[in-house]
């Protein structure tokens, strides 16, 4: 009988193929880069076609370097971007536009109506948005869903339209009392329900993929958000416990059990997990600028690579008084302030490109310490004595020890960088019945704990000096 789960994870700025055995142990994995585009200010876009593209041969990658076929998988777990917009015609399963992303701005105006209204919305919810990217488009044949539902649409060769809470909820089109849609709002928006994804359970088997698509039958056997997926890839699913994502944004999450708490819509509940009649939330907080406040320096400094970035921000022992605040789209977490743009200040004559790289490593620490520190105590939590950390940036030593040193904490880094394959894979073990609830400690293994090199005290003197000198 086939044990090993395929994992795929379609983020923002790359995605992947993992093979997975049940007891955790990574047997091969595959990644492509995911390009996006922006025609228009606040507009980000990617191609749908060149996503299922890239996903089918990542997954041919990750097989061929497992050494199997597809027969050889009892399941298939899908994470993803979480509030993105795909549109296909269910005929032709052809996209009828571009993706929209997840931080795409567009629906600005229309939240601001809503906030007026009383309704909870803010410009990155699929529902502000939804109404304006279908303008102009043959609604004959809609469907439409995040990212995870275009994928498991194509993987299953038409036969399944579907998406779970986690993701629906990031959608803003979710009742939080029936955990259903909101029939209210999507009829005052004109919008088909016909065209939705139909709920489903987080893990469970949903459907298959086809032989002419994929090779062979295989369960589809979860579907889940990215954030919440990391979450579950730490083994963080108890309340209480938390875990950061440093990718395109950096995510805060702290999961809250049975309990769906609210905070500010700045640091909003999201369901972790649904199904079988139980639902688990958590809280998130998210500094929206992270991975791409620091590209964006290293393509302004005409830096090549991301090594040679962070080999400089490593030999450069101070920021030499230059503070930056990474605010490119906005503050998130605990501000809510999508008007904020980013800060550059403390330059001199002297500062060299070195303290400007190192100031943004900083200033990236220090955000993720503010939205850390909001989000647990806006839960009602004591700080926490150790973060547990993933994502593509944690590759970053000088990023780590930096993170360390502003919470005077120690800061523990997730083998597989993307824990989030980890979590898609739990939940696909669990969709078929290969793991139990309990059975999932050997996916969170860690290959490095960074300590931190000054005390609590240095540390929040350090943490106000630069909240001081970016917000003012």
């Amino acid at each position: 009988m086939p044990e090993l789960i395929l994992a795929l994870d379609i983020g923002t700025t790359s995605l992947s193929a993992c093979v997975f055995t049940p007891g955790g142990q990574l047997k091969a994995s595959a990644f492509a880069p995911v390009h996006s585009w922006s025609k228009l200010p606040g507009h980000v876009e990617q191609d749908a076609a060149q996503l299922w593209a890239s996903t089918l041969h990542v997954i041919q990658q990750a097989l061929a370097r497992a050494g199997i076929a597809p027969g050889d998988l009892a399941a298939i777990g899908v994470t993803s971007q979480r509030g993105s917009i795909v549109c296909w015609d269910r005929i032709t399963s052809e996209p009828l536009g571009p993706v929209v992303v997840w931080s795409d701005l567009r629906g600005a105006p229309r939240a601001t109506e809503y906030q007026k209204a009383g309704y909870p919305a803010h410009p990155h919810l699929v529902a502000v948005k939804l109404e304006v990217v279908l303008a102009g488009l043959d609604r004959a044949n809609l469907a439409w869903g995040n990212v995870d539902s275009w994928i498991i649409w194509k993987l299953s060769g038409a036969s399944l339209h579907v998406t779970d809470r986690s993701q629906a909820w990031a959608m803003g089109y979710i009742d939080g009392k029936t955990l259903d849609w909101n029939g209210p709002v999507i009829a005052g928006q004109a919008v088909d329900p016909k065209s939705f994804p139909a709920l489903v359970d987080t893990w469970g088997v949903l459907g298959t993929t086809t032989i002419a698509v994929f090779g062979a039958e295989v369960p589809i056997a979860a579907v889940i958000g990215d954030q919440q997926s990391a979450l579950i890839g730490h083994g963080c699913e108890a309340a209480g416990q938390m875990k950061v994502s440093y990718g395109t944004s950096a995510t805060v999450n702290v999961s809250t059990g049975a309990a769906m708490k609210f905070i500010s819509l700045a640091m909003p509940p999201h369901v972790l997990s649904s199904g079988s009649g139980r639902t688990q939330y958590c809280l998130e907080g998210m500094v929206l600028t992270a991975g791409a406040a620091l590209d964006w320096l290293r393509q302004l400094f005409a830096i090549q690579d991301h090594e040679a970035f962070e080999a400089l921000a490593a030999a450069t022992p101070d920021a030499g008084g230059v503070v930056f605040l990474p605010a490119l789209l906005g503050l998130g977490a605990p501000h809510g302030d999508f008007a904020r743009r980013g800060l550059i200040g403390g330059l001199n004559s002297a500062t060299t490109q070195g303290q400007i790289v190192r100031a943004a490593v900083e200033g990236l620490a220090c955000r993720v310490r503010e939205a850390v520190d909001a989000v647990r105590a806006g839960a009602g939590l004591p700080p926490c004595d150790l973060l547990k950390v993933d994502g593509g940036l944690t590759h970053s030593d000088s990023l780590m020890q930096a993170q360390a040193d502003i919470m005077g904490l120690p800061v523990t880094r997730h083998a597989l960088r993307e824990a989030a394959s980890a979590g898609a894979a739990i939940c696909a073990a669990r969709g078929v019945g290969l793991l139990g609830a309990a059975e999932v400690a050997g996916f969170a293994t860690y290959d490095r704990t960074f300590e931190p090199r000054m005390s609590a005290d240095e540390a929040a003197e350090k943490f106000a000096a630069w909240k001081a000198a970016a917000y003012s």
